[in-house]
C-alpha cells in the first residue's frame, strides 16, 4: 500500500498523530488499552491530512532496542511503517488472516476505497472470525 491516502474516517482502536509528533508523545497515546496503533498523519491537526502510515508500540520497542532511549525524542515519522498491508473492507475475516500471514504483520489497514476505514490487529481478525464460527 502506498502512503498518501487520506483519513476519512475514525478508525476503532486507533488514533491519529501528526508526523512531526515526538515518539514520547505516541508512546503516551500508546498506553491507553483501547488504542492499538497510531494513524500518522500529515497536515494541520491530528486527526485530518495526508494518512502516511502507521505506528505500534511494535516499531517503538524495536527502535529503542535497535538505537536505544534517544529513539524517544525522535518525530514519530521516523519509525511510522509506510509500507504498511492493507485489504479491501470487503474483505473477509478469513482472507484478513491470511493477510496477516503471508505478510507477517499484526496490524493491517482496512482501506474503503482510498479512505482509511479502520486499522485491525491480528487478534481482534482472530476473534471475529471465532465469533462468526460460533454463530454458525
Amino acid at each position: 500500500m502506498n502512503a498518501r491516502h487520506e483519513a476519512c474516517s475514525t478508525a476503532p482502536r486507533a488514533r491519529y498523530i501528526r508526523m512531526d509528533r515526538s515518539v514520547r508523545e505516541a508512546i503516551k497515546i500508546l498506553s491507553d488499552p483501547d488504542v492499538d496503533a497510531l494513524v500518522v498523519v500529515e497536515g494541520p491537526s491530528d486527526d485530518r491530512g495526508a494518512f502516511i502510515g502507521i505506528l505500534t508500540e511494535r516499531e517503538i520497542f524495536k527502535a529503542m532496542a535497535e538505537r536505544g532511549l534517544d529513539v524517544l525524542d525522535h518525530l514519530v515519522w521516523m519509525l511510522t511503517t509506510q509500507d504498511f498491508v492493507s485489504v479491501d473492507v470487503r474483505t473477509t475475516p478469513a482472507d484478513r488472516l491470511e493477510a496477516f500471514c503471508t505478510h507477517k504483520t499484526n496490524h493491517i489497514a482496512i482501506m474503503d476505497g482510498l479512505c482509511l476505514h479502520s486499522v485491525q490487529s491480528i487478534w481482534d481478525c482472530v476473534a471475529a472470525s471465532a465469533d462468526r464460527a460460533a454463530a454458525a
